[in-house]
């Protein structure tokens, strides 16, 4: 596995347990890790396609 796609399952990990949160702060917490992990993602892959 790739570090990218690592990344994405991360980020649809954090978006599951944000749904399951009842506290606030920390679904938007979680909802912003999935963000970072996603930006990563797409930097990564950007650098290996040359993009």
């Amino acid at each position: 596995m790739d570090y990218d796609d690592f990344l994405r399952e991360e980020a649809a990990k954090y978006r599951r347990l944000a749904e399951e949160a009842s506290d606030d702060f920390i679904k938007k917490e979680l909802l912003e890790l999935a963000l970072v992990c996603e930006e990563v993602a797409e930097t990564i892959e950007d650098r290996l396609t040359g993009g």
